[in-house]
């Protein structure tokens, strides 16, 4: 069986770009169906398809996140890839910064009957920082 390392790890660069700039956009999100198996799930449960997250990223039009990755670690054996990432809030108008917040997310991955690697389950932990939760939860509109 021939190593997916580098496939995982090229997938993974090309997918916080693509997520920042055209995954929350109507026109383009679907750039993403590159990425998301079409029944995703989150860990908390909340969303549990592609569809319902795509509605998610479009709930807060005057806020672009964009996630730059900082590291990327890859368990080829059981299909997984973590990142450390700082991601960003930024206010579409003006091009402020209203958050900015470090994230440990690990994603499950499966190759589908095409042979892409698609994200299926994303399980992220933030930053333990009780000031910037509540600016989060604020920004987005989220009910503590």
């Amino acid at each position: 069986m021939a190593s997916m390392y580098d496939d995982i790890v090229r997938f993974m660069k090309e997918y916080f770009p693509a997520y920042g700039e055209k995954g929350q956009v109507k026109e383009t999100q679907y750039v993403m169906d590159k990425f998301y198996a079409p029944d995703i799930v989150f860990d908390d449960g909340v969303i549990t398809s592609r569809e319902q997250w795509y509605k998610a990223c479009l709930s807060h039009p005057a806020i672009q996140d964009k996630i730059t990755l900082e590291h990327l670690f890859v368990d080829e054996k059981q299909q997984e890839a973590g990142a450390l990432v700082k991601t960003q809030a930024i206010e579409r108008a003006s091009g402020k910064v209203l958050l900015e917040i470090k994230m440990n997310v690990l994603y499950s991955l499966k190759v589908d009957k095409n042979k892409d690697i698609k994200i299926k389950n994303i399980r992220v932990f933030l930053e333990s920082n009780p000031q910037k939760a509540a600016k989060l939860m604020q920004i987005y509109g989220m009910k503590r």
